[in-house]
């Protein structure tokens, strides 16, 4: 799924002077994602790729929520790996209490460790983004997936609040999952000890 948020804003003012038009003023918000990716093994960079996001519905909702309705701010946000197997599609619709659901037209890939937390073959790599300049925010330090098996990727997806969200697997009804992506080249095969090193931008 390749998505982007766009918002639009206007503002007019019309006088009811000679039948003349109203003058205004119009600007939009684009928002696009993408994550590069360098795929590792045996200590050699294997290839690069990357890959557009979809922003979800849920995701939108939650800018509005979190900047216009008083929401409480996601603080911590956390990657996840789609598995080729069981895939079907990717949707707007898609939400983290889908995960890894019966029903869900996707999985998450877990064969790996999460090398910032001690090798945690519990957690999701954490997305640590510095702070936005010129329009756009990214993670200065490459999140990282040591992978302990071999399977094949499908893509990645973006998700926070709720419940334990850094845990592999976790679903809940109070999460958000902000974005979804699949590879541009293709699916990617992957094998015991390689690495997937992932920076993600945000842009607007």
């Amino acid at each position: 799924m390749k998505d982007q948020l766009n918002l639009s804003q206007s503002a007019g003012v019309e006088v009811g002077r000679s039948g003349k038009p109203s003058g205004g003023a119009n600007d939009k918000l684009a928002l696009r994602g993408e994550f590069a990716i360098e795929h590792w093994r045996d200590g050699e960079l294997l290839a690069t790729y990357t890959m557009k996001n979809g922003i979800t519905t849920e995701g939108k909702n939650a800018i509005f929520d979190k900047m216009f309705d008083g929401d409480t701010q996601i603080t911590a946000w956390y990657m996840g790996l789609i598995d080729l197997t069981n895939y079907t599609a990717l949707a707007a619709t898609d939400t983290a209490d889908n995960i890894d659901q019966a029903g869900n037209d996707w999985d998450e890939y877990k064969t790996y460790t999460d090398n910032a937390n001690a090798s945690s073959t519990v957690t999701r790599p954490e997305w640590t983004p510095d702070a936005a300049s010129a329009a756009s925010i990214s993670n200065g330090t490459q999140t990282i997936f040591d992978m302990t098996g071999t399977g094949t990727v499908k893509g990645l997806f973006i998700v926070g609040g709720g419940t334990t969200p850094q845990n592999k697997g976790n679903h809940t009804a109070d999460g958000t999952l902000w974005a979804t992506a699949l590879f541009d080249q293709g699916d990617t095969a992957v094998v015991n000890s390689d690495q997937l090193k992932i920076t993600y931008t945000i842009s607007a």
